[in-house]
């Protein structure tokens, strides 16, 4: 359907909607920065451990995880605008599929999430996951189903 051009079409509107949810992303973000310094500076729970340390016991510093996570969810969540975008050309209810999957995701993640390091920090990151997943379910699918009324939209009455 959107292949005689080589994909070219489809990207188009995979961009233009990531562009659309910009605003909506960054404000998912500023949620999920939020929560991480409140969970991790303000509460002071365990952060998970560190990537780059895995054979130690070393976990994230706070500061570097509250950036980590505003950057890791932007950048997830514009995946997931582009997966709903996809799911708009195989099926007639995207926003429904996206949401099951979401919550899919939000359950496989939280239960992987206790190997994380602690249990504090799987409590911490499955909260974070919560402030973040639930913006994200209901906030996005309202952007990307909102029309915005272009010249070629408008209809003209006689």
């Amino acid at each position: 359907m959107y292949c005689y051009d080589g994909g070219w079409y489809m990207i188009g509107i995979c961009l233009h909607f990531l562009r659309r949810s910009t605003k909506t992303l960054l404000l998912i973000g500023a949620f999920a920065a939020l929560g991480a310094g409140v969970l991790t500076l303000g509460i002071g729970m365990d952060t998970p451990w560190a990537p780059w340390e895995r054979p130690s016991d070393t976990m994230f510093p706070p500061l570097l995880f509250i950036l980590a996570s505003f950057v890791a969810t932007v950048a997830f969540c514009a995946t997931t605008v582009v997966f709903h975008t996809l799911l708009k050309v195989v099926t007639d209810n995207p926003d429904k599929w996206w949401r099951f999957s979401g919550v899919l995701f939000l359950v496989a993640y939280g239960m992987f999430s206790f190997g994380s390091g602690t249990v504090e920090a799987a409590i911490m990151l499955n909260i974070l996951h919560l402030i973040v997943g639930l913006p994200a379910l209901t906030l996005l699918p309202r952007v990307l189903r909102k029309e915005q009324n272009s010249p070629s939209q408008t209809t003209v009455v006689f």
